[in-house]
């Protein structure tokens, strides 16, 4: 290998400077920005996050410009043209993006920026050469991006490496007090400029030499034969073998199923991308059956993709991921038809996704518009079904107003509408999906009360609770709200309920004897009865529904599990808050009036057999002269 001279190196950083400029200078500005940013440790102004977004964007952008400029040999007035074009562009992107932290924001606008970041890389790779028939060019052009790319990446990461190492060194022996912080901006330094100039000083001025069999890169040649390919294989089987459990055994397809097909596909549409020129030579016929053969595999493959996401799709409705899933899917499956064909125009594969991605990022039928549509119909269709929703409107709505410390309240008591647990899920689900990624502005409108006014008053009110637009949303319509982790590690066979008292609620002691704080349960350690602790209560090993009391000279059962039964039946499951008077339980003996002021309490509920897992309170007692 032949080292490149210093005159060399410094000839390609000033050519490089001068061919892609705004890619550069857009280099300098990310880096820039991105050390100001973690020297700020904590920076809450959204703004200047999405003004990083935007400057590291405008890297392939201009990249794309310039070397379209080179390649189609534009004039100075139309390159200017095109960098403004590019400004606006950028421009449009950075007012996307939410400028402050609210309850308001959504994913969408950068879900919306990856999508055009990937598009603007895809256009990088087959943009130049649009509508010439060099297909040899054209990957020639891409396999010295690729190198390329992967060499700024290695030699950026000794650096990185090595730069650390010396200070870390420093730091130790001369006990320098370097902050982490400065390895941080060591690494945006080293990968936003050095990284950029590097990558950018070897491109090429021209792909059009055609590549013989010895030019083709030997290491390349070899990680592709003796590493992608046989992994290629492994991974196929895989999932030929479990396709055909699935026809065996009739089990439905698991959902991880999709993402793997996916990964495999994109895989091998690599490899064989990265084996093109073998195609073209006499030498390497079994690679032209490889490539033909493994399209024709894969769509078996591709089939079994759809049939899991169509489960996904019919049991839980469309969403942005399912989207892009089924985009994929469709893909792949385009790709797949088109090369089984025997066609063989490698610039079909960063076109037709770059379009597909495009063209899916707006308008009604893009993965936006019509997953937000899709969800809202679902909840409609629930929410009428069981009487919830009625012309467009919330029955029997709860309604709320702002308590001293600016958090919400109920105004009298909140009393959940029973309904199918399923379906509670699902409202639960669809509400907190819409929040994240479409916002909740057409579903305030059903409500009396003006939801988003309130949330909005609470935020400004720096209230001490956060409010959660969902989860109010679902207490206003009088159901349960269950937060996401319950749900997804919910089961038909076990279920478990947390209740919390009222944390500022009056215990009223007057006509009792006794009081002591009570923690039990299976959590809770042992508790042992003190000298000046007359009183001691536990669970009973034998029947976890049942409480002992037990005293110097005597016991008493008491009996819980009607109890725990009425929670379970008024509560179901979930983490919820209760009024403290609902946590209240009282017996009677000959000698005793106890008092159970329970703070907290968590059941269990395994296929019918209740446990009382922790009961957290005051225990209360009144001993009863006999007459």
């Amino acid at each position: 290998m032949k080292f490149p001279s210093i005159t060399k190196l410094q000839q390609d950083g000033t050519n490089a400077a001068f061919r892609f400029p705004l890619s550069l200078l857009f280099g300098f500005l990310a880096t820039g920005l991105g050390c100001w940013i973690i020297e700020m440790e904590r920076v809450e102004d959204l703004r200047m996050l999405n003004l990083l977004l935007t400057f590291t964007l405008g890297i392939p952008l201009y990249f794309c410009i310039d070397i379209l400029s080179e390649r189609k040999e534009f004039k100075a007035l139309q390159r200017q043209f095109a960098w403004i074009i590019g400004l606006l562009f950028l421009g449009l992107i950075y007012f996307s993006f939410p400028s402050e932290e609210t309850f308001t924001n959504t994913k969408v606008p950068y879900i919306r920026y990856s999508i055009f970041n990937l598009a603007i890389h895809l256009m990088v790779a087959f943009l130049p050469y649009f509508g010439s028939e060099n297909q040899e060019g054209f990957w020639n052009y891409n396999k010295n991006l690729f190198i390329r790319l992967v060499q700024g990446i290695y030699y950026s990461g000794v650096i990185f490496t090595g730069v650390s190492l010396a200070l870390l060194a420093i730091n130790t022996l001369f006990e320098v007090n370097i902050q982490g912080e400065t390895y941080a901006q060591i690494f945006a330094i080293t990968f936003g400029i050095f990284n950029t100039w590097f990558f950018l000083a070897g491109i090429p001025e021209t792909f059009e030499n055609t590549l013989t069999l010895d030019e083709y890169p030997k290491g390349l040649k070899v990680f592709t034969q003796f590493i992608l390919i046989p992994l290629l294989l492994i991974y196929l089987c895989i999932l030929y073998f479990y396709g055909a459990k699935i026809i065996i055994s009739g089990d439905w397809p698991k959902g991880i199923v999709s993402y793997m097909i996916i990964a495999i596909s994109v895989l091998g549409i690599f490899t064989n991308l990265l084996l093109y020129p073998y195609q073209q030579w006499k030498e390497s016929d079994w690679i032209k059956r490889f490539h033909k053969g493994y399209y024709i595999f894969l769509i078996p493959l591709i089939v079994l993709l759809f049939f899991a996401i169509g489960i996904r799709l019919q049991d839980y409705g469309l969403t942005v991921n399912r989207y892009i899933i089924t985009l994929m899917g469709i893909w792949l499956g385009f790709i797949s038809i088109y090369y089984s064909l025997g066609k063989k125009n490698i610039k079909i594969i960063p076109f037709s996704l770059a379009i597909f991605m495009i063209l899916s990022s707006f308008g009604p039928w893009g993965m936006f518009g019509l997953s937000e549509l899709m969800q809202r119909k679902r909840l409609i269709r629930i929410l009428t079904e069981n009487n919830i929703l009625t012309n467009d409107k919330i029955q029997n709505e709860v309604k709320w107003i702002i308590g001293e410390r600016g958090s919400l309240k109920p105004i009298g008591e909140l009393r959940t509408k029973s309904l199918p647990i399923g379906e509670l899920y699902e409202v639960n689900s669809i509400l907190e999906y819409l929040e994240d990624y479409h916002g909740l502005e057409k579903v305030y409108p059903w409500f009396e009360q003006d939801i988003e006014t309130l949330i909005k008053k609470t935020e400004d009110s720096l209230a001490i609770s956060f409010t959660n637009p969902s989860k109010l949303l679902v207490e206003s319509m009088n159901l349960t709200y269950v937060p996401y982790y319950e749900r997804l590690n919910s089961s038909d066979k076990y279920k478990e309920l947390t209740l919390m008292g009222e944390s500022d609620f009056q215990l009223t002691i007057s006509g009792f004897d006794y009081m002591r704080h009570i923690s039990v349960g299976q959590w809770s350690t042992h508790q042992k009865a003190f000298s000046d602790r007359k009183y001691h209560l536990e669970v009973d090993k034998d029947n976890k529904t049942n409480l002992i009391l037990k005293w110097a000279d005597g016991s008493m059962s008491i009996d819980i599990s009607t109890y725990l039964k009425g929670l379970l039946n008024s509560y179901t499951n979930g983490y919820q808050n209760v009024p403290s008077e609902e946590l209240i339980i009282s017996r009677k003996k000959e000698s005793l009036e106890i008092k159970i002021q329970i703070s907290s309490i968590t059941v269990a509920n395994a296929e019918g057999k209740l446990t009382l897992q922790n009961l957290d309170g005051f225990l209360l007692i009144r001993e009863i002269e006999k007459e």
